[in-house]
C-alpha cells in the first residue's frame, strides 16, 4: 500500500540523516535531513499537481498512478465519477426517450413558464399553430393565439375545462381544442388537438343525413299523396286511366327510392372496403356492354363513337369497373342535348398507365363547381338532376371505384362546351399481356 512506501521513504531519510550525524556531525545532520524533507515535499507537490490536473475532468481520462497518499482518494473519486457518468447517461437515455414520446404525440404540446412564455414545443403543437423554434421560444402564447376566447381563458385561476377556438391556418382555419394544464411548481403545459378534421366528418354526416331524407321525402310524399287520393276516393271516383296513371308515378318513385338505396348500399360497401379483387377483367368485354346499354339509353338521340384497345385489360373487380364505366357514360348522355356528340375511349398512354375517357359536347360545368362534384349529393342543378333521373350518388361510387383500383378520377369541363370525365389507371393495374 501506498502509505506503508510512504513510511519507508520517512524512516529512510531519518536513517540517513542519523547516519551523517553520526559519522561528520550535527550540522551536517541536519542539512541531511532538510534535503530529505525538502525531496519529500516537492514529490508530494508533484503527486498533488497530478492528481488536480486529472480531477478536473476525472471521465475524460484514466486515473493517475504512483500518487503516494491521494492513491485512496483517486480511486474512491474515479469509482464514484464512474457511478455518476451511468446515472447521467440512463437520465439522458431515459430523457430522451421521453422527448421522442413527446414529439411523437398526435396532440400538440408547449411547454410553458408561470409567465406563460414557451420554453418548448411538439411537432403536432408548431403544425397546428405554425410555431417556429428560432423566433417563438422564449415569445408569451398570448401573442401568438389572439383569440379572444382564449385570452380569456388563459386568465382564470384554474382550467379544469378547455376551449375552442378557429385559429387561422394560410387561405382556411383550423379548428382546435386548447388545454391549460399546471404541472411542478409553476409550470405550465398548453395541450393542443386538431378537431378540423373531426368537424368536418361531423359536418358531412349532418349533411349526409339531410341530403338523404331530402331525397326520400319527395318520393315518399308522392307516395303517400297517391295512396291517400286513391283510398279516401269513392269506388268509381277514379277512372281506369288516371288510376293506372296514378300507378304507374307511383311505381316511378319507388323505383327511385330503389335505386337511392341500392346506391347508398354500393357506397357504405365501397368505403368499407378500400382495396379491389386483382382478377383479370376483361376491360373491353364490359366496355361493349356498357356502350350497348348507352346507346339504348340515347336512343338515338346522340351521336355516339368509342375507341377500345381490344388488347387493355385490368387486374381488379368487373363488377365495380362496370359500374364506373357505366356511370360516365350514363351522365354524358343524360347531360347532352339531343343531337350532341359523345366520344368513349379506352387506351394506353404515354407514361403507361390506362385510361377510360368519355368526352362529350353537352351543358358544361362551371369551373366553381369541379371540385364538389364527387362529394355525395352534390348537384350543379338540384332539378335537372331529378328530371333526367340522377341520384346524386353516381360520381361519388366513381370516385371510390377509381381510389379502391389505384385509379383517379379527372373532371374537365367548361360551361356550355361539354365535359371530359376520366380514369387514369396506375400501370401496375394493367394486366399482363397473353400470348
Amino acid at each position: 500500500m501506498q502509505w506503508h512506501r510512504t513510511l519507508y521513504i520517512y524512516l529512510a531519510c531519518l536513517a540517513s540523516a542519523a547516519a551523517v550525524q553520526f559519522f561528520w556531525g550535527s550540522a551536517l545532520g541536519w542539512i541531511a535531513l532538510s534535503v530529505g524533507a525538502g525531496v519529500m515535499m516537492t514529490l508530494r507537490r508533484h503527486q498533488a499537481h497530478r492528481v488536480a490536473l486529472w480531477a478536473k475532468a476525472p471521465s475524460e481520462s484514466s486515473p493517475p498512478t504512483d500518487v503516494g497518499p491521494w492513491e485512496p482518494v483517486v480511486k474512491a473519486l474515479h469509482k464514484h465519477t464512474r457511478e455518476q457518468e451511468t446515472i447521467l447517461n440512463e437520465s439522458i437515455e431515459n430523457t430522451t426517450a421521453v422527448m421522442a414520446a413527446a414529439q411523437a404525440l398526435p396532440v400538440g404540446v408547449i411547454a410553458l413558464d408561470q409567465d406563460l412564455s414557451i420554453n418548448w414545443f411538439n411537432r403536432a403543437a408548431r403544425d397546428q399553430l405554425n410555431l417556429n423554434e428560432n423566433t417563438d421560444l422564449g415569445q408569451s402564447i398570448l401573442h401568438l393565439i389572439r383569440h379572444p376566447e382564449f385570452l380569456r381563458y388563459s386568465k382564470q385561476p384554474t382550467w379544469p375545462e378547455s376551449v375552442v377556438i378557429k385559429q387561422p391556418n394560410g387561405s382556411s382555419e383550423r379548428l382546435l381544442m386548447l388545454q391549460l394544464v399546471t404541472y411542478l411548481r409553476h409550470q405550465r403545459l398548453l395541450i393542443t388537438r386538431d378537431l378540423t378534421q373531426i368537424d368536418r366528418l361531423e359536418t358531412t354526416r349532418r349533411d349526409f343525413v339531410a341530403n338523404v331524407s331530402h331525397e326520400l321525402r319527395t318520393p315518399l310524399t308522392v307516395l303517400a299523396g297517391f295512396l291517400e287520393t286513391i283510398i279516401e276516393a269513392p269506388d268509381d271516383a277514379i277512372p281506369e286511366p288516371l288510376r293506372k296513371q296514378y300507378l304507374q308515378l307511383m311505381q316511378t318513385q319507388a323505383t327511385r327510392m330503389q335505386t337511392l338505396v341500392a346506391d347508398l348500399l354500393t357506397l357504405s360497401d365501397l368505403e368499407n372496403s378500400p382495396q379491389a379483387d386483382q382478377a383479370l377483367v376483361d376491360v373491353p368485354h364490359l366496355l361493349n356492354t356498357a356502350i350497348e346499354q348507352g346507346i339504348a339509353l340515347s336512343d338515338g338521340r346522340h351521336e355516339i363513337k368509342f375507341d377500345i384497345d381490344p388488347d387493355l385489360k385490368l387486374l381488379g373487380a368487373a363488377s365495380e369497373l362496370a359500374s364506373a364505366f357505366s356511370n360516365l357514360i350514363t351522365n354524358a348522355i343524360r347531360y347532352t342535348p339531343d343531337g350532341g356528340k359523345i366520344k368513349i375511349r379506352w387506351c394506353r398512354t404515354p407514361d403507361g398507365k390506362a385510361r377510360y375517357s368519355v368526352k362529350d359536347t353537352g351543358i358544361g360545368i362551371s369551373t366553381e363547381h369541379l371540385p364538389r362534384l364527387s362529394e355525395r349529393f352534390y348537384r350543379v342543378d338540384r332539378s335537372r338532376s331529378r328530371d333526367v333521373g340522377g341520384t346524386g350518388l353516381g360520381l361519388a361510387i366513381t370516385k371510390h371505384i377509381a381510389m379502391r383500383h389505384d385509379a383517379t378520377l379527372d373532371i374537365e369541363s367548361r360551361l356550355g362546351k361539354g365535359s371530359t370525365f376520366s380514369l387514369s389507371f396506375d400501370a401496375r393495374r394493367i394486366a399482363p399481356a397473353v400470348n
